[in-house]
């Protein structure tokens, strides 16, 4: 809390420093709550808004409700939020190795990633401390697979929707592993194992299930939330062009909005006459259409590349906006190549902070083996845990796909960080061993 709040101190007399792009909408769904009732914005105090769940919203709304507070209180509660977080990553750490967990803490403690997004107004570090929680809870699941512990899992994945809806699909990963592991090891009935297992997507789907029906009253669409059509036409189509024709990744953004608006005008329609879910329906199946005149290698290579991007991108440039330190943007960046456009970045920075980007690279490589090394060694004393830990961690890789960047590995980063407590523990006593061979 002392480190975050060193942070905080610089930020105080600027405020604007902790707002990023989605910022101002969450800020403003929070006052639409807070004045109408309703998750609305207040400009459209008659339009139920769809395209962002209301989790973190609600969050920023009754801190500005009960607190009477702006948004530098609404970064002082998730300050407090993030310095749980990495007590829980303590015990996440004492769970898979006794005296892990004192490593996992303090690296946790540092970690510019956790820092970072528990200061800015952002859902990724409210979302990242009720995923932790379900993550510990599976593993509480593990070793005592009760009802209970079903339904806990359930109800934590429901709340994680609720903030952000990349969680969707975890349940259908998460399901056949718990199955497979209560029958098998476990030797459990079949029909017991199952219904198990199936009470957590019971759970979940209920608890999602009055969002749903909120949305299909509106607007007649049996879902979470309206925001693919925008994933895939504004983020996804834009980031597989960087690779099939080499252009920066804003200047794709505008391109395929621009085929969109065409097509509209091809076939006559309106976009004010459409609701959220039918916009989004039609961006989707024209990010699919362009999508289709790609070839597999570029959409390969933007998924490949987008997940080098979520391992290595250091959070240290998410940092500099707190530190006040001008730079590039990676997105501005001209290279067909990702080499190319990280060269074209880290040129195009000035002074000491060119070198703690690449400070902090070399950093995340050395990290990255030793991670490897302690599921290495995970996987010989918890292997179950360690199967556990690569869904998750592969799960967060193939849904961000090419939009790859340090703020989309943070939902499994306290993953990375008891790993590298692993291998910390591992090196150190095979270090140890080996300099008493010597001495002998």
């Amino acid at each position: 809390m002392i480190i975050r709040s060193l942070f905080f101190i610089n930020v105080i007399e600027k405020p604007e420093l902790i707002l990023q792009p989605d910022s101002r909408m969450y800020i403003s769904l929070a006052d639409g709550i807070v004045k109408f009732g309703r998750y609305v914005y207040p400009s459209h105090k008659n339009i139920p808004e769809t395209e962002r769940m209301p989790g973190y919203p609600v969050f920023i709304a009754a801190i500005r409700y009960f607190l009477s507070g702006g948004i530098l209180s609404v970064s002082m509660v998730q300050i407090i939020i993030g310095s749980i977080t990495c007590v829980l990553i303590y015990f996440l750490g004492e769970m898979i190795l006794k005296e892990a967990g004192f490593i996992s803490g303090i690296l946790a403690a540092i970690n510019t990633g956790l820092i970072t997004y528990s200061i800015f107004i952002l859902n990724d570090g409210f979302f990242l401390f009720f995923f932790l929680l379900l993550i510990i809870c599976v593993l509480r699941f593990l070793k005592d697979p009760s009802y209970a512990n079903s339904i806990l899992i359930g109800l934590l994945l429901g709340l994680c929707a609720y903030i952000r809806p990349v969680i969707i699909y975890f349940p259908l990963f998460l399901f056949p592993f718990l199955m497979y592991y209560l029958i098998k090891p476990l030797q459990k009935e079949k029909l017991e194992a199952f219904l198990r297992s199936i009470s957590i997507i019971a759970v979940f789907l209920i608890l999602i299930s009055p969002w749903m029906i909120r949305n299909y009253i509106n607007y007649g669409k049996f879902r979470l939330q309206s925001q693919a059509g925008e994933h895939m036409l504004q983020y996804v189509v834009p980031f597989v062009w960087q690779y099939s024709k080499g252009i920066p990744f804003i200047e794709g953004m505008k391109k395929a909005n621009n085929l969109f608006d065409d097509r509209l005008k091809e076939e006559g329609i309106n976009d004010k006459d459409l609701n959220p879910f039918q916009k989004s329906d039609l961006r989707v199946k024209t990010a699919i259409d362009i999508l289709k005149q790609e070839s597999k290698l570029a959409i390969l290579k933007a998924w490949f590349f987008g997940t080098v991007k979520n391992l290595f991108a250091p959070s240290i440039i998410d940092m500099s906006y707190l530190l006040q330190i001008k730079r590039p943007h990676f997105f501005y960046t001209e290279g067909k190549t990702l080499i190319d456009r990280a060269w074209n970045f880290i040129s195009g920075m000035r002074g000491l902070f060119v070198w703690m980007v690449l400070g902090s690279i070399l950093l995340l490589l050395i990290s990255r083996l030793i991670q490897l090394y302690g599921l290495f060694h995970m996987i010989k004393f918890k292997i179950w845990e360690g199967i556990f830990f690569i869904i998750a961690i592969l799960y967060f890789l193939l849904i961000s796909g090419p939009v790859g960047y340090a703020k989309y590995r943070l939902p499994f980063e306290p993953i990375l960080i008891v790993l590298t407590a692993i291998g910390i523990q591992f090196l150190f006593k095979r270090f140890r061993e080996s300099a008493c061979k010597w001495i002998i």
